[in-house]
């Protein structure tokens, strides 16, 4: 009886071996697929090194070493000289955390560093403290973050390069405009006092085309000033309530004289009750003025202009309306771009500032500018805008 109990002993004791022996060959088999790196360390204490027990396809992969090679070899002999120094604090660090995933570096067979991060783990296995280490190689993705690096270092530089470019632009664009308005201040000054005293023609006529002359120069000189601000992002706005009403008039006083000399009509219709407008009162006359202004240039003599005003779903909507001689389709693409005007013959000369500053000026209200134009017909710039800005 004894002897049968002995024997189906045996039989169970064989059968937990195979099992055992099974289960451990599918783990080593799972061990080894793994992708990542994976060494077991066996730890005695934080001043010892740590030595490798178990380590799977991949970590041996990884080191360059046979598996022979590589059981019994201690974290100084794959480790980098930096991570090497840094050992006893590590393995401290982990002891106290039980768990810790950082970056080292490593060294290979044959002396390689090899950057990679680490995720390990303090475990108990029969008895022994082991340590568990999973390594992912990062070697592309240093490589990618200091290319990253260089990259943003190089945009740094780019930008501020940019930037004192710009300011060496604004700079001179200033001493420009300061040059060319200190001689021009005294002309104009002069030029008006003696339009204002001289009686007898035809010196006063003359006296007068040299002062609107100077008007207008002096005009284009602070246009180029703000061309220059608003294409470097310096050009702000001033928004206040103001009165439509009052703003036409005023413009309605500037420009008469240049339609009279031209003998062109120019009629103003504006609807009735219009709202207070919160906008730039300056750059707002501006826009309009350099609308009827390019009116007046492209229509003929006699001919018809007309400014209307109204409201739009919340928007003032202002149009600007010639029977001059009209645009292709190709001059209407380059309008609205700086230094880009009408170069056929009969056509005003000049570098397109005014149209390229007022669609700044109305891109700064959150604005839109748009014209109609057929060859022959004529053209209709309008422009609209929010009566109140949005909130910021």
């Amino acid at each position: 009886m004894e002897i049968d109990e002995l024997k189906d002993e045996l039989v169970k004791l064989k059968q937990c071996n195979y099992t055992l022996k099974k289960e451990r060959l599918k783990y080593r088999e799972l061990f080894n697929w793994a992708n990542d790196a994976i060494l077991l360390f066996k730890f005695s204490n934080t001043n010892d090194p740590i030595i490798i027990t178990e380590a799977n396809t991949a970590a041996c992969k990884h080191f360059g070493y046979k598996y022979e090679e590589l059981i019994g070899k201690t974290n100084l002999d794959i480790d980098s000289q930096e991570t090497a120094l840094r050992g006893p604090e590590i393995v401290s660090n982990l002891v106290a955390k039980g768990h810790e995933v950082l970056e080292i570096a490593h060294r290979n067979k044959n002396g390689e560093s090899i950057p990679v991060e680490i995720n390990h783990k303090l475990i108990y296995l029969g008895g022994d403290t082991m340590i568990i280490s999973v390594i992912r190689d990062i070697t592309i993705r240093k490589k990618n973050e200091q290319e990253l690096k260089e990259s943003l270092e190089r945009e740094k530089q780019l930008r501020e390069t940019l930037e004192n470019e710009i300011s060496q632009r604004i700079t001179f664009t200033r001493a420009l405009v300061h040059e060319l308005k200190t001689p021009l201040t005294s002309m104009l000054a002069t030029s008006e006092l003696l339009s204002k005293n001289l009686a007898e023609e035809p010196n006063l006529s003359y006296m007068k085309c040299l002062y609107a002359g100077i008007q207008d120069l002096n005009l284009r000189i602070d246009e180029l000033l703000d061309i220059a601000r608003g294409e470097v992002g310096l050009l702000r706005l001033e928004c206040e309530p103001l009165n439509i009403y009052e703003l036409l008039k005023d413009i309605d006083e500037i420009m008469n004289p240049v339609f009279e000399s031209n003998s062109q009509k120019l009629t103003i219709s504006i609807q009735n009750p219009l709202p207070v407008v919160v906008a730039d009162y300056k750059r707002l006359k501006q826009v309009i003025l350099n609308l009827l202004d390019n009116a007046a240039k492209y229509t003929p003599w006699g001919g018809n202009i007309s400014l209307t005003a109204g409201i739009n779903h919340n928007n003032l909507e202002v149009e600007v309306k010639d029977n001059g001689k009209g645009m292709s389709p190709e001059e209407i693409g380059a309008l609205f771009h700086l230094y880009s005007r009408s170069h056929k013959k009969g056509t005003p000369s000049g570098l397109g500032i005014g149209l390229a500053l007022s669609k700044m000026i109305i891109d700064l209200h959150e604005g839109e500018i748009t014209v109609k134009s057929k060859v022959g017909e004529g053209s209709a710039f309008t422009f609209s805008i929010p009566l109140r800005p949005k909130a910021k």
